[in-house]
């Protein structure tokens, strides 16, 4: 992540609370992916990957190698019970409109698993628990105010729930809950230190002494200076706190009572992240100067209480900004922390591997030979493993280059194979909103950009027959299209009165110039390469797609349509019998059959995957076994035999669709 762009993050962050309203679909039990390598079975849609977000971390000493994930994006919960190699599909909070804060595990029960969670607008917040590891949940706790964090005493039978109306306590696993008499409003964060109960606050840090057996009032504690406290953690009697921005991190050696400001060599750099494991304190530092947002940026460790420290320079460039930290209880000597694009595990602070976790939004998929290559909000990820049969150890992780990718301006838009290679458009800032146009010769590992232009997109189309030919649609700064007759090198704008955002471009190949545009006016006709067009129908067009063996046979998809032709465009038909859903995205297999899929939208949540056998005019469903509804983008892999979906919250599966594939 650039220095720019982890500057933003931090200040957005930091007068942000995770109140975002989310619809979370019900899914079915979820399946372990499995230990590789593993060959798939008829009907079974499996969890590919890519391994790509951060979130919060949740550890039990019941199951040593177990791993609890919450997404930064709350709506579900992921676990690997193989230190992070393998990740089971998501576990669905099941409250709609909900969103996950914290996470917590059961010291003595593995399956046993604890949410905060809140509604849209904060008037709601929510214990959910679940005992089956993870798969569903259900709420213990309902309150008519924002929680945010939860913590598990060492034997289990005590939780803590933080909220705005202060700290709720349970003494009975969750059963019944009670607000503690005198604990601060506006609580944030929970950390166990001792017998003591910790509470950072928006003003400061409270302290309850005795609080698994006879729980004190709280009492505010005086500190060396104000604190909105973001970051709590406590081992033994060693505890600090920190806020997000604009001040610097306390500790205590005494459970809590007296503290201290915490000083090192960053000097005024501010504190962005602070927290202890197996009795080393972790902070992460940055600092903005004229020559750059972030000219010093650092992470230091202390194993003396904070009087000596040692500085990791490689953590940033390679985790991003922290977000969590801790270690499995059979591996205390190695940390596993979180950034905004994944989890990641190192025992020195310096060299580091990804293992986690696949809760990305995946907007377009493209292959390119063996690879397939998928497009997401940082970036595009691509591997060789989805198209294997046999999956090998740690598919589910598409590579890593050993630094953190850009989580603004680095979302791609679409993707498109080549003769020789890959094309994407990417969203990036020039400074404001643009297009950046990309090529790879390496099927994806690495970019190099060809052009940019005003706008944003979500299509590209390659001319089958001219591939130095392609399209780009756009909105935003410019609704049109753009057109290039040497594979991408310039760009001829192309402006297009009437519409309002272009969101699909596909090329008819049996006149040159000629292209179908998805609007959000209604489904378009160019024979002139997209200056000027010629309106077909009207309606929310989201995607068009053209018969590879019958250009004459024409699909277009979008909010609460499906329409079908079989002569070239000059009549559509309405598809009979496919579910009233807001349809993202649709694609031919090789074979003829058509698959539609279906994404979340302001009238509901997405209706999954769809399949035609009859060229586009019966619709059946195949979402049975998919957990995430939430289809953005389908694809059909060249030989037939997989199925693409990908996914708004957890990343891609794949379904065996081809006889070959089947076999045993």
């Amino acid at each position: 992540m650039n220095s720019r762009s982890l500057l933003q993050v931090v200040l957005a962050a930091s007068v942000s609370t995770v109140l975002v309203a989310a619809t979370a679909s019900s899914a079915a039990a979820a399946q372990p992916v499995g230990t590789a390598p593993r060959a798939t079975t008829a009907g079974h849609w499996q969890s590919m990957g890519p391994d790509s977000s951060g979130g919060y971390l949740a550890f039990t000493r019941a199951a040593p190698s177990r791993l609890y994930v919450l997404p930064d994006a709350g709506y579900s919960v992921f676990r690997s019970d193989d230190h992070g190699l393998t990740w089971r599909q998501p576990g669905w909070l099941g409250m709609p409109g909900a969103v996950g804060v914290r996470v917590a595990a059961d010291p003595g029960n593995p399956d046993v698993v604890w949410v905060t969670a809140n509604a849209s607008g904060g008037d709601h917040g929510y214990v959910l628990r679940s005992d089956d590891g993870a798969e569903t949940f259900h709420p213990v706790l309902d309150t008519q105010t924002a929680l945010a964090d939860i913590v598990v005493s060492p034997s289990g039978r005590q939780l803590f729930a933080a909220g705005a109306a202060g700290v709720y306590a349970s003494v009975d696993g969750g059963v019944k809950w009670r607000l503690l008499p005198g604990s601060p409003g506006a609580a944030r964060r929970l950390a166990f230190s001792g017998g003591n109960l910790v509470v950072g606050t928006g003003d400061g840090l409270y302290l309850i002494e005795d609080a698994l057996r006879n729980p004190r009032t709280a009492r505010k504690l005086p500190l060396p200076g104000s604190i909105f406290t973001t970051h709590l953690s406590a081992h033994g009697g060693l505890v600090v706190a920190s806020p997000l921005r604009d001040g610097s991190a306390v500790v205590s050696q005494d459970y809590g009572r007296t503290w201290r400001t915490l000083t090192g060599p960053w000097g005024t750099d501010t504190v962005v992240f602070s927290a202890v494991a197996a009795g080393e304190i972790h902070v992460q530092t940055l600092q903005a100067s004229a020559d750059g947002p972030m000219a010093r940026k650092n992470v230091w460790l202390s194993s003396d209480q904070g009087q000596t420290w040692t500085a990791r320079p490689e953590a940033t460039p390679a985790v991003d900004l922290y977000s969590d930290l801790g270690s499995f209880p059979d591996r205390p000597h190695q940390e596993v922390v979180t950034g905004t694009a994944g989890v990641f595990t190192t025992r020195d602070s310096t060299h580091f591997q990804r293992i986690g976790v696949p809760a990305t939004a995946v907007d377009a998929l493209a292959q390119s030979g063996p690879v397939l290559v998928a497009g997401t909000g940082t970036g595009s990820y691509s591997s060789a493993s989805p198209l294997s049969r046999h999956l090998p150890a740690g598919y589910q992780d598409w590579g890593w280059t050993g630094h953190s990718p850009d989580t603004l301006g680095n979302t791609i838009g679409a993707l498109a194979a080549v003769p020789n290679g890959m094309l994407r458009v990417r969203d990036a800032y020039c400074p404001d909103s643009c297009i950046a146009l990309e090529q790879s010769s390496d099927r994806g590992a690495h970019w190099q950009t060809l052009t940019f232009a005003d706008g944003e997109s979500r299509s590209l189309a390659v001319d089958p027959r001219h591939p130095s030919r392609l399209y780009i649609g756009a909105s935003v700064m410019f609704t049109g299209v753009y057109s290039s007759t040497d594979g991408g090198s310039t760009l001829q704008p192309h402006y297009l009165p009437g519409l309002s955002g272009v969101r699909s471009v596909a090329v008819d190949p049996r006149t040159d110039g000629s292209l179908w545009i998805g609007d959000f006016t209604g489904l378009y006709r160019s024979r002139d390469g997209g200056a000027t067009v010629t309106k077909v129908f009207a309606g929310d067009v989201e995607r068009v797609a053209v018969d590879p063996k019958d250009p004459a046979h024409v699909v277009a998809v979008g909010d609460h349509l499906i329409k079908v032709s079989h002569d070239g465009g000059t009549s559509f038909d309405d598809a009979f019998g496919q579910p009233s859903a807001t349809y993202s995205d649709v694609t031919f297999a090789p074979d003829g059959t058509v698959f539609a899929v279906s994404g979340d939208a302001a009238d509901g949540p997405g209706r999954g995957v769809v399949r035609s056998t009859d060229g586009g005019a019966r619709w059946a469903d195949i979402s049975a076994g998919l957990p995430d509804r939430d289809v953005r983008s389908v694809l059909v892999s060249a030989d037939g035999q997989w199925l693409f979906a990908g996914t708004g919250r957890s990343g891609v599966y794949r379904l065996a669709v081809g006889s070959r594939s089947l076999r045993p």
